[in-house]
């Protein structure tokens, strides 16, 4: 009876490994030190709060309806105005989608722009990963090589979750 439940065990740990690796979870985030050289376009809400919230889960799921539904055509993304790593009790967000320009769609009620300027010094952090696992990834990147290079955050970020492609943020370096 030991023995089945052993290899049970076994097989859920092996399994378990198998979908975190498949995910990305093995993988480490690309970081690299740039300027950025266009300016990105959020059409969103901004949330101040606990970041446990009920409030915050709100918006980021009205985004993603947003999005599947039409109304703004874009990947999702945010725009922290404070360490989401450090700071994990309280957010200060910018919740939406990534927008091509300001022009081209009609904003949904209650919907605003936030720019995420050009010219920026940044550490890119972006991983081939499921959205699952990659903010965890980045992150922890960003962490290491700012301290690498000796580099202070400004706990500025731009996080974007497109459907094709690489999750990434930019860290705003000061």
């Amino acid at each position: 009876m030991n023995r089945i439940f052993l290899a049970l065990a076994l097989l859920l740990i092996v399994g378990f490994t198998v979908v975190y690796w498949q995910m990305g979870g093995l993988k480490a985030a690309t970081v690299t030190l740039e300027t950025t050289a266009r300016p990105y376009f959020v059409a969103g809400r901004y949330y101040a709060g606990p970041a446990n919230d009920e409030a915050f889960g709100d918006l980021t799921r009205q985004a993603y309806t947003m999005r599947k539904s039409g109304k703004l055509r874009g990947d999702f993304s945010n725009i922290f105005y404070n360490s989401p790593e450090s700071n994990r009790d309280s957010a200060r967000v910018f919740v939406g989608v990534l927008v091509a320009d300001t022009t081209s769609q009609t904003l949904p009620e209650g919907y605003t722009y936030r720019t995420f300027p050009a010219g920026q010094r940044v550490l890119h952090a972006r991983i081939q990963a499921s959205y699952l696992v990659a903010p965890d990834k980045l992150y922890s990147g960003i962490k290491t090589a700012a301290e690498a290079q000796k580099l202070t955050l400004a706990h500025v970020y731009l996080e974007h979750f497109p459907d094709q492609g690489e999750p990434e943020v930019f860290a705003v370096v000061k």
